[in-house]
């Protein structure tokens, strides 16, 4: 059996935002995890193939 790995994120959202996922993950019939990793998953997907953006820090 395929050993899986889990890591756990702690991230700071509003109540309305909060809600919102709960609501949206229910109408998808997944858990708040499910949901969150799905969406993260397609928006990773996608910025991969962005053209990458220089970040600097003000001086």
């Amino acid at each position: 059996m395929a050993e899986e790995n889990y890591v756990t994120l702690e991230v700071a959202i509003d109540d309305a935002l909060y809600e919102r996922i709960i609501h949206a993950a229910a109408n998808r019939g997944q858990s708040v995890s499910e949901f969150v990793e799905s969406v993260l998953d397609r928006e990773v997907e996608a910025a991969l193939h962005e053209e990458p953006v220089e970040v600097r820090d003000p001086d």
